[in-house]
């Protein structure tokens, strides 16, 4: 992959040689304390967080500015700053990544990203949209029905940037460069990655606009040995991102936006070779060919997600606010052929997996206020889901050695069982102030879901069974109630309980019925009911603001895995399941110049594999292991500040010494260092991750050591990268 200058190269050291001479330097902003943002996630409607009776965590622009200086990955942003989520993986994929130990929902702009069954079905949801356009991320901790099923975690949504209203054009430029000063040559193609984005956003009269386009290679990630990890683990893909966000007001009250992303990836043929380290870490070498494979046809790999959004709002439609939102998605997949370890069952030795998924979904919500003490939220939320994978096998024998030609697979089967659902939800929020310290809030949703889950043979399937497909319908109501209560003025205690209602992952479910047996009379089809319990306060005392929460959720029929040490593979299993927790952030304004920001999270999991009443521990796939972290920030100077960030993850083998999983967690610390400096309007980061080199898993990894067909996956987790970033607003 070679690494040539862009227009946008050039485009950004024209714009930083202009800006440095012209332009005067700006202010830098600091993020709202935390006691006073304002947010939109908790009832579908804006209010601060000390009214929210729930855990609440906001990540500013400045934040997250700091954090993607480092990765364009979302998912290390939210590990990195979200207590109680995953710690940063490195990857796409959401693998070991939960929110206090189940599956959230991600959104953005309202739309939702995940399909069911979570997160985990490799399309990587927080890569369907460019990282760039992201202005703010908000945390809504705990199961939740208020955006529908899924959130049994809790609700993380995203919010694009918004355009500048005083500008009829404002643009801005934004070039990256990351390396690892311990690779052979950390300026070539293997070791050096890079991002380049044109950003041009405004308002004109009622008109406002931001369009966006991106382009991010990344190249190869080296371990703290200074060994090229595995590419089947990390890099080698090339996305062109594109955005669109289109605003237009007939008046005051009034506002129409439309919204458009398509990300497109492409994936590097380098051949490597993997080789296997004495610590058991999978490294890469070059290979003889230069190619790994020539695709012919349909074989050809490709990875398009594309959404839209069609939004409406009214501030006071007779009385009321009013909000409406159509949308649609696709993720459409042909992933490169994977080589995993020759000669385990069930997988063959090289396979290709295709996927679709589609789904179009409306919102409607009606809220309205009382006395300025009541307020009512009633709504609607509807979707159709589409999902299918199959996957293909290619005879890998001397014909191919010769050609490197991949064009008509030999056999080919299920990737997963594919499925239709339908879901409707009807709500009811409300909200009382009972006086002026004591407010209590509570809803009701009802939500109908109807699926057909299609029949066929699963490729991977030992026993090669033809299961018949099958259809249903579920519906049932979830609750909650919550208060908060101003103890002083700068402390606020809350608690609530909620539920949280989806149905399991319906691919998952096909596999563990008998094929004689009729699906949708089986208990494993029967939906989760998350009961959670939490309680917390926030306050701040002079300089230090805080807050301390602790919950208890359980389900009757949650979902895990157990993994079978003579396969190295996991069965699903549906059981009555128990998670706890506790999280402690603390944000200190030292002194005018010195901010910091600590925060510790525990979270366990138990789980009972036969419905007998003993409890084992839920696998580290669902359950993080604890977590702590450290940020601070220093400004010398209105232009010049140093940033440092210190991630700690625990040990964690409960589930190990159980018999649920194959690995225990190995804990270790990470530190980063930066500094920023305002040239002009511009900035410019430089960013030292794993500064001390440290080798070392991540949970992700690790999850995959002990387990045969999946060793190429334990891949080191980066070493000591540097980035530069320039970033620049005109």
């Amino acid at each position: 992959m070679r690494v040539l200058p862009t227009p946008l190269h050039l485009l950004t050291l024209c714009s930083f040689l202009l800006c440095a001479q012209i332009t005067p330097a700006q202010e830098s902003s600091g993020a709202r304390p935390a006691i006073e943002t304002v947010i939109v996630t908790a009832s579908r409607r804006e209010q601060p967080i000390n009214e929210i009776a729930r855990t609440v965590v906001v990540l500013e622009q400045e934040v997250i500015a700091e954090e993607l200086a480092k990765t364009s990955n979302i998912a290390n942003l939210l590990g990195a700053r979200i207590p109680g989520f995953g710690a940063p993986t490195h990857i796409d994929q959401l693998r070991t990544q939960t929110l206090r130990g189940r599956e959230p929902l991600y959104l953005i702009d309202g739309i939702p990203l995940a399909f069911n069954g979570g997160a985990g079905f490799l399309q990587g949801p927080l890569v369907k949209f460019d990282s760039g356009t992201v202005g703010r991320v908000e945390v809504l901790y705990g199961p939740t029905s208020i955006y529908g099923a899924g959130a049994t975690g809790g609700v993380i949504q995203f919010f694009s940037v918004q355009p500048p209203r005083d500008k009829a054009i404002e643009l801005n430029l934004r070039q990256s460069f990351v390396f690892y000063p311990g690779a052979d040559d950390p300026l070539d193609s293997d070791s050096l990655s890079w991002r380049s984005a044109l950003r041009a956003a405004g308002t004109i009269d009622r008109f406002d606009y931001v369009v966006s386009y991106s382009h991010d290679a990344q190249n190869g990630v080296y371990d703290g040995n200074g060994d090229l990890a595995n590419p089947v683990y990390y890099g080698y893909t090339d996305d062109d991102s594109y955005f669109a966000k289109l605003g237009f007001e007939p008046d005051e009250m009034q506002r129409i936006e439309l919204l458009a992303s398509f990300v497109d990836r492409e994936f590097d043929d380098t051949n490597f070779e993997t080789v296997f380290t004495d610590d058991g870490f999978a490294i890469a070498e070059e290979a003889d060919e230069d190619v790994r494979f020539r695709y012919v046809g349909n074989s050809q790999p490709k990875d398009e997600k594309t959404f839209f959004s069609l939004s409406y709002s009214h501030d006071d439609l007779w009385g009321n606010q009013l909000k409406a939102q159509l949308y649609t998605r696709e993720d459409d997949i042909r992933e490169p052929l994977v080589d995993l370890v020759i000669g385990i069952p069930p997988f063959p030795d090289n396979y290709q997996a295709v996927k679709n998924d589609e789904s179009t979904g409306v919102r409607f919500q009606l809220s309205r206020s009382f006395m300025d003490r009541l307020t009512l939220v009633i709504g609607a939320d509807y979707e159709e889901q589409e999902r299918e994978a199959d996957a293909f096998v290619y005879d890998i024998g001397t014909a191919f050695n010769r050609t490197r030609v991949v064009d008509t697979p030999i056999r080919s089967g299920l990737f997963i069982y594919p499925f239709e659902l339908d879901t409707l939800g009807v709500f009811l929020q409300a909200e009382l102030e009972v006086s002026e310290r004591l407010r209590v809030s509570g809803g009701i949703r009802h939500e109908d879901a109807e699926f057909e889950i299609g029949s066929g043979v699963r490729l991977f399937d030992s026993l090669q069974a033809d299961r018949p497909g099958g259809s249903g319908e579920d519906n049932g109501y979830a609750y909650n109630i919550g208060f908060t209560y101003d103890a002083l003025p700068a402390l606020t205690v809350y608690a609530n309980y909620a539920e949280g209602y989806t149905l399991p992952s319906l691919s998952q479910v096909s596999t563990i019925v008998p094929p004689d047996q009729p699906l949708e009379s089986d208990e494993a089809i029967e939906p989760q009911i998350v009961d959670n319990y939490e309680l917390g306060f926030r306050g701040a005392v002079g300089a230090l603001a805080y807050s301390v929460a602790g919950y208890f959720s359980e389900s009757d029929f949650g979902e895990n895995f157990i993994y079978d040490p003579a396969t190295g593979l996991g069965q699903y299993n549906r059981a009555p399941e128990e998670t706890y927790g506790f999280e402690v952030v603390g944000d200190w304004q030292a002194t005018e110049r010195l901010s910091l920001t600590a925060t510790y999270s525990w979270v366990e999991g138990e789980f009972d594999p036969d419905d007998s009443g003993d409890f084992v521990s839920q696998s580290g796939l669902d359950i993080p292991p604890w977590k702590a972290t450290l940020n601070g920030r220093y400004e010398f100077s209105d232009r010049f500040s140093i940033n440092f960030q210190a991630l700690v993850v625990g040990d964690r083998d409960e589930a190990f010494n159980d018999g649920v999983d194959l690995w225990e967690v190995e804990g270790y610390e990470v530190f980063d260092v930066g500094l920023d400096w305002r040239v002009g309007s511009g900035l410019f980061s430089a960013q030292v991750t794993n500064v001390l080199d440290e080798t070392y898993l991540a949970p992700s990894s690790q999850s995959y050591t002990n387990s045969l067909p999946f060793r190429p996956r334990v891949a080191g987790a980066p070493g000591r990268a540097v980035s530069l970033v320039y970033d620049v607003s005109f």
